[in-house]
């Protein structure tokens, strides 16, 4: 049987391509493990296809985070996110309408008794637009500090520099503020 129109069913579907984080290929020096906070791990792939209402070729600059995605897909599916759900939609990143978008994140991992490798590796950060911070729970002094304009491979720990004590302040301040949260 011929239909005399197309249903156009991918059109209205929204198709969304999302990663886990990968292996380490020596960066760091490390090779299986994932679990740290370094740029590798936290740069995921996000893509959403949805021809209606996201543009082609879009590559936004606010930092969204996974936990972005259920109140996105509610509010293209015409629901309302609970209040208590973490994560922002991000509808007003896609129409290039942002009012209010968050300039940090929250990063935690809890000492892993399963992997021998993360055994007291827990730690929680805190990245900014420019700046990671990274507080390790059970190791003493092996704190890290970064500033990801100048040194975006994370080379350069910053943590011992006299001239960054401030921003270390500033960072440990609002690492504790979105842990309270």
């Amino acid at each position: 049987m011929k239909h005399s129109t197309k249903k156009k069913i991918l059109e209205n579907t929204i198709v969304v391509f999302a990663s886990d984080h990968g292996y380490w290929y020596g960066e760091h020096g490390l090779s299986e493990e994932r679990r740290l906070s370094y740029e590798e791990a936290l740069r995921i792939p996000l893509l959403i296809r949805y021809p209606d209402k996201v543009s082609a070729g879009l590559k936004p600059e606010q930092m969204v985070l996974s936990i972005d995605l259920a109140p996105t897909l509610m509010e293209y599916a015409g629901l309302t996110p609970d209040e208590g759900m973490e994560g922002k939609s991000l509808v007003p990143v896609i129409d290039n309408q942002v009012k209010d978008w968050r300039s940090s994140f929250l990063i935690e991992y809890y000492s892993d008794i399963v992997f021998p490798r993360m055994l007291t590796m827990g730690y929680k950060a805190l990245r900014t637009e420019r700046y990671k911070y990274i507080r390790y729970e059970d190791l003493d002094n092996m704190d890290e500090l970064y500033d990801l304009q100048q040194d975006p491979y994370e080379l350069n720990n910053l943590i011992s520099n006299p001239e960054s004590a401030p921003l270390l302040e500033e960072m440990k301040s609002e690492l504790e503020l979105l842990l309270k949260k």
